[in-house]
């Protein structure tokens, strides 16, 4: 049985809107072997709402491998061991996707190349911010085109993220359905300056320009009334110390960059005003993953040396 070891991630971070995405210390594991007939096993996190079927996001991940290198009529038993709360922004579909994808190019003896690999997640996941950042770990910067996934990947230092995960679900079609089909000409400006200006800033350290770099007009505004308390959420993580914070993907988890000494006072003060709000909500501090998906040697849980994926 192949295991792989996949992180959270949280995207769009303020402006960069279907498009930028970052690998978090928080993960699933997905095993896979092969089987007579299909076989899914759930365990951990939210289990209770994660299929047991081969409709489970992993395993048609690793049928489209299978499919893709000859192999169409293959039967997996999986396995997925879950850390990463789901339906709260924290890119556990598409983490699941990465998971069954890379252990099914694993145990097919890795006839996928890595950009082909790449380019299947995204296609997949339908956009690359949480997917290409589960499989390569880091921040990436990513698009879909024509001839495949152009992506940039980066490694931010001495950044900690601050995660409040409150106790209701959002669902990423009822986040999507609450944006508009057309936006004003200056809210799309405003957020082409601050997505330049928030990977700039990732990209060179200069974490003091986060609060203005995250700010966003084209999907937060119009999901607020998903998620009761996100505006003062963001606002006690700046007044805590916070570099910058936003929605993570579509909610509601709301994700703050945090300097170290300042990580569990933001991720308290967010998980504060959640919880006055009614919300039960987790807190946690975070490291910016940088390994991604990583195969697993047998019977090590969790690795202590992983093996890269790419």
């Amino acid at each position: 049985m192949i295991s792989v070891r996949i992180p959270a991630t949280s995207a769009n971070l303020g402006p960069g809107y279907d498009a930028v995405g970052l690998a978090l210390s928080l993960s699933m594991r997905i095993s896979l072997d092969r089987a007579p007939a299909p076989l899914v096993e759930v365990h951990g996190v939210g289990e209770h709402l994660i299929p047991r079927n081969p409709d489970h996001p992993a395993y048609r991940a690793a049928l489209f491998v299978a499919d893709a290198v000859g192999e169409p009529d293959v039967h997996f038993h999986l396995v997925q061991e879950n850390d990463i709360p789901p339906a709260r922004g924290l890119g556990g579909s598409a983490a699941a996707l990465v998971g069954g994808a890379v252990a099914a190019n694993d145990l097919l003896g890795r006839p996928m190349a890595a950009p082909d690999l790449l380019n299947l997640v995204c296609e997949l996941d339908g956009h690359p911010d949480n997917a290409a950042p589960a499989l390569l770990g880091g921040l990436v910067i990513g698009t879909l085109t024509p001839e495949g996934v152009s992506a940039v990947r980066l490694e931010p230092k001495d950044l900690k993220a601050a995660v409040a995960v409150p106790d209701f679900t959002v669902s990423t079609t009822a986040a999507r359905r609450a944006l508009p089909e057309e936006v004003p000409h200056r809210d799309a400006v405003f957020n082409v300056g601050r997505s330049g200006l928030l990977l700039g800033s990732l990209a060179t350290g200069e974490y003091h320009l986060l609060r203005v770099a995250m700010q966003d007009r084209l999907h937060q505004p119009y999901r607020s009334h998903l998620i009761p308390g996100l505006e003062d959420v963001i606002e006690a993580a700046h007044a805590h110390g916070a570099h910058g914070a936003s929605l993570s993907g579509s909610g509601p988890t709301v994700v703050a960059f945090t300097p170290e000494d300042r990580a569990d006072a933001v991720a308290a003060a967010m998980r504060e005003v959640f919880e006055g709000r009614g919300a039960t909500t987790k807190a946690w501090v975070l490291d910016v993953d940088l390994s991604g998906a990583r195969v697993e040697p047998p019977g090590e849980v969790p690795t202590r040396s992983p093996l890269p994926v790419l």
